[in-house]
């Protein structure tokens, strides 16, 4: 039973309040068939509203089966609609894109039921009404009678207790008319059927009660039936709730069953993947743009497509480690002496200087532009910028077949002759100086003398530990070959570390006949550390040295450069400083799958240092304040042009939403498949743009812009780009979802209609 005591419905517009329905006083029963009359504005379509739930009221209390619903919110209603009420609308209300068969399934789909029982009641329903054989043709193509027996068929679908039945027959012709009123009498026999209707005489025969409306009010109430009782018990269908298998049908139909919908929503959300993209590669290109301007302080080839390695485990490299790096693909080119990228060598006589890094003559590659390939342990080839001021054609002819110092820091001195030279361009060069190519002898010795002067070098005399400072020469390692193995020839002042007050006078006497040396056959322990390992030996002294004796002892001119250095043996430098090869770099060919390379390279044991990360860019912090919030703006400008068009293209499912809101699904439900919908479109804009960057990979598109964005696009920005757009296509629907509930679904399809 419903009951209605003292409702009133108004209405707000501009300010202004007008009347629904005023104190209205009502009863009804399963079982009746209730014709609802008056003049056009007279509230009896706001009363069937109120009493199927589409509009809310304002004063007084209905009843349902007992209960109170003036605290009902929107979702109570929705409830109640979806378990008490089939509606039958005026204007049909019916999914026109939708075929006969899809209407009715959709409203047992709304309510949970199964596919085999839903394939069984559309039939039998279809049936019922007279339209089996147009059960797969689109509504939109019926007559009016047709599609009025649709919406019919739908509310019998729901098998619900109530029908409610605006103007059925008001565009009709007669005989529809007639054959509508007697379908409905038969469903009254065991439901509430209420019609509101201009023309009550088509309903006469059929009422068992007229209710006549005017101004809002009921001024008639009349019951034909001669025993009016309870029809029955309500509630007796069992709503449920849609499955998420059957909104992801819903979601996939809809996202296709109007096309020139779908076709201008993928054109908004490729204009927001691509424009975003595009966003995004110019703020990558800028920054790598501007990285080829920073430095670092630590490496000196700081070379962008350079990844720096290390053995988890410290251990030193070997040709197993060169071959596997080797095998990594998009891997240019790997140097095994790695620290000596960060030596820098002067080239130098009288006539040329050029600072040039160590390579290995195995890791030359190309051609000469002048000369030939080194036969002898002491030539090498040089390679440069073709730059004409310092490094140019002329000059290289004035250098070949000469000899050359090669200073290492500055300080360490090695003799070389240059009988090759290359020219380089720019693009060929992924250094920042020159390569001096030679042969492994060569190299080893570099390696060496990177490794001591990259050392902590500390020699214990006496007990007192005294450290080596680069750019200070005392008590630095040197090597000589007058020294014998396990001896050291150190400077005079060693004298001080044996001198004491005890020796002093004997000192001073002895030193009147001839010089007597307290460190001579004393015992020194030379450390060396460094970041890749540590070592130490113990020398015996076996000489001294000053001014005047320094080049006979040591077999060195320049006791200016060298004075206070400790000299030993070639073997022992090398057991102190050859260990080996701890550091390692690969170059790669394709810089924008440098962060594939890297992560492959891990993967086989490596820690990795990609130097492209690490270069500091004067004013970079100031840059970075300016460009990221500039790019924040315009990605978020793009989503709000994506926006508004993609609402307006979306506002065209606000009947469908309404309607389904009318049928009684809960607002969760059609926001999922509102997000389903946009979520799909979404998808296949975004596999469009990753065909057309395919496209442009293979050569097959040749549109400037379209390369100078793949370009830049690595394989993480593509999943940066994918969960980018993904967000803003959720943000869509979210929005547009919250829009379209703020009014009641009667509200949203008025405003539309």
């Amino acid at each position: 039973m419903i009951q209605l005591r003292n409702v009133s419905k108004f209405y707000y517009s501009k300010g202004l309040i007008a009347s629904g329905i005023s104190k209205v006083n009502l009863e009804f029963d399963l079982g009746e068939f209730v014709v609802i009359t008056g003049e056009s504005g007279s509230g009896k379509t706001t009363l069937l509203n109120v009493i199927s739930g589409l509009d809310s009221y304002e004063e007084g209390e209905m009843f349902i089966d007992g209960q109170e619903t003036s605290h009902y919110l929107a979702a109570d209603f929705e409830k109640y609609r979806k378990k008490y009420i089939g509606n039958i609308f005026q204007h049909y209300n019916l999914i026109n894109s939708y075929t006969v068969y899809q209407n009715v399934e959709l409203i047992l789909l709304i309510n949970g039921y199964k596919s085999k029982e839903i394939r069984r009641r559309v039939s039998e329903i279809i049936d019922r009404v007279g339209l089996s054989s147009f059960k797969n043709t689109k509504v939109s193509k019926l007559s009016g009678g047709q599609r009025q027996r649709v919406s019919i068929a739908r509310a019998l679908a729901k098998d619900t207790d109530i029908i409610v039945a605006d103007e059925p027959t008001g565009n009709l012709d007669s005989e529809s008319a007639e054959g509508i009123a007697q379908l409905l009498s038969e469903i009254s026999k065991d439901k509430l059927v209420i019609v509101v209707t201009h023309n009550y005489d088509q309903f006469r025969q059929y009422a068992t009660r007229r209710v006549k409306m005017h101004d809002g009010k009921v001024i008639e109430n009349v019951d034909f039936r001669t025993n009016a009782t309870y029809g029955g018990k309500w509630g007796l269908q069992k709503a449920g709730n849609i499955s998420p298998i059957s909104r992801l049908r819903l979601g996939f139909r809809n996202t296709f069953n109007i096309f020139y919908k779908f076709l201008l929503l993928l054109i908004v959300f490729l204009f927001m993947v691509f424009a975003v993209a595009s966003q995004y590669t110019t703020f990558v290109n800028e920054k790598y743009q501007s990285n080829l301007g920073g430095y670092n302080s630590y490496f000196m080839n700081y070379s962008d497509n350079r990844i720096v390695l290390k053995k988890q485990d410290g251990a030193e490299f070997n040709q197993d480690d060169y071959n596997a790096l080797s095998n990594v693909g998009n891997v240019e080119s790997v140097v095994m002496n790695d620290i000596l990228l960060d030596t820098s060598l002067f080239v130098e006589n009288e006539i040329f200087s050029y600072e040039t890094y160590p390579r290995s003559l195995n890791e030359f590659r190309g051609k000469l532009t002048a000369g030939r390939m080194p036969e002898a342990d002491d030539e090498v080839i040089i390679a440069g910028q073709d730059d004409e001021y310092a490094f140019s054609r002329d000059m290289i002819d004035s250098i070949l077949d000469q000899e050359f110092n090669v200073m290492v820091n500055d300080e360490d001195e090695v003799k070389v002759k240059i009988v090759g030279a290359v020219l380089r361009n720019e693009e060929d060069s992924y250094s920042y100086a020159g390569d001096l190519y030679m042969n492994d002898d060569k190299i080893s010795q570099l390696l060496e003398t990177a490794y001591s002067t990259g050392s902590r070098v500390t020699t214990t005399i006496n007990g007192k530990d005294m450290d080596y400072n680069q750019g200070d020469p005392m008590y630095r390692i040197m090597v000589s070959d007058k020294v014998e193995k396990g001896t050291a020839v150190m400077t005079e002042e060693v004298e001080n570390f044996y001198i004491t007050q005890s020796n002093q006078d004997e000192m001073d006497i002895e030193s009147a006949t001839q010089p007597v040396s307290k460190a001579k056959g004393k015992t020194i322990n030379v450390r060396v550390e460094n970041m890749f390992f540590k070592d130490s030996i113990d020398l015996t002294i076996a000489d001294t040295y000053n001014d005047k004796t320094f080049e006979k002892k040591t077999g060195n001119s320049d006791y200016d450069l060298y004075v206070g250095a400790t000299f030993i043996n070639p073997d022992d430098f090398d057991e102190l400083f050859n260990k080996g090869n701890y550091q390692c770099s690969v170059f790669v060919s394709d810089l924008k799958e440098l962060q594939e390379t890297n992560e492959a390279i891990k993967r086989l044991g490596y820690q990795t240092l990609p130097l492209k990360d690490t270069v500091a860019i004067e004013g970079q912090d100031v840059q970075s304040m300016i460009k990221v919030p500039i790019t924040i703006l315009i990605i978020a400008a793009i989503f709000a042009i994506s926006y508004l068009v993609a609402g307006l293209i979306l506002r065209s499912r606000t009947v469908y939403f309404s309607i389904l809101r009318m049928l009684g699904m809960a607002k969760n439900h059609l926001r999922s498949i509102l997000n389903i919908e946009v979520f799909l479109v979404m998808n296949i804009a975004f596999a469009i743009f990753l065909a057309v960057v395919f496209l442009v990979k293979q050569g097959y598109i040749n549109i400037e812009y379209l390369k100078t964005l793949v370009d830049y696009l690595a394989m993480r920005d593509f999943f940066i780009l994918y969960g980018l757009t993904a967000f803003m296509a959720i943000m869509i629907s979210t929005w547009f979802s919250q829009k379209l509930f703020k009014k009641t679904a009667m509200g949203n399809f008025r405003e539309e209609v």
